[in-house]
């Protein structure tokens, strides 16, 4: 009998703050902010981000293309939802191959179709895990076309092939469709050391973010009260 892991589904809106620590790639940021946009949520990657200024614009840019708000600050890099009623708007985007996949969940997601291409080979070569996944899609040249909603099955098992992206991208889609599983995390844990930890604190987290800050009501409130305490007396 094969064994299965199975992923953490997100019952609420993420929301939180977390470090990048123990995201050491550009597609370990992504799926982070993504976790945000997909579930309706808001998530701050706290600096110092693991990526060159270079990097760090092209993903601000392609995580603004699925229509969220993306926000830098000192703190860190914010992506929260514009969405109001679960859908993200059809969109088109160009990225990596490494963090295509991934796009593909936030394109699940959205209300009509969208294209979505690669800088540096063919989007096609990803048909055969998006499909694995669930995600209904098609290639159109060297580009994809994503189409909403990702397919109800009773269980799900993906089989990562030791590849940590197949891995990064199951642990998004699984945000949004309960039930999937996989049929380990090696590739994840060799990788990127202690992500899936932070994975699951950030799902618990429920904190209340404005974009850009990376303070929650509570701090807030802590600050007020640390300024307004009358002076000590000699």
């Amino acid at each position: 009998m094969t064994t299965s892991f199975e992923l953490p589904h997100a019952a609420i809106p993420v929301r939180g703050r977390t470090t990048a620590h123990c995201a050491e790639s550009a597609a370990a940021v992504t799926a982070l902010l993504l976790a945000g946009v997909v579930t309706g949520g808001t998530v701050m990657v706290r600096e110092p981000l693991p990526l060159d200024d270079d990097a760090a614009r092209a993903l601000r840019a392609a995580v603004a293309s699925t229509g969220a708000y993306v926000v830098a600050s000192a703190d860190g890099l914010t992506a929260t939802t514009r969405a109001t009623a679960g859908e993200l708007p059809p969109f088109r985007c160009t990225v990596p191959a490494d963090v295509l996949p991934l796009y593909a969940v936030a394109a699940a997601r959205a209300a009509d179709d969208c294209v979505l291409s690669c800088t540096d080979s063919a989007a096609t070569e990803w048909l055969p895990v998006l499909r694995q996944i669930g995600i209904t899609a098609r290639g159109a040249g060297t580009a994809i076309v994503v189409s909403p909603g990702i397919q109800e099955t009773a269980v799900v098992v993906v089989a990562h092939g030791g590849d940590v992206r197949v891995v990064l991208t199951a642990l998004l889609a699984a945000l949004i469709r309960p039930g999937t599983r996989i049929v380990d995390t090696a590739p994840l844990d060799a990788a990127l050391p202690g992500f899936l930890d932070c994975w699951n604190r950030l799902l618990a987290a429920d904190e209340y973010l404005l974009p850009g800050s990376a303070l929650v009501p509570s701090d807030y409130t802590a600050r007020t009260v640390r300024t307004d305490a009358p002076e000590p007396t000699s």
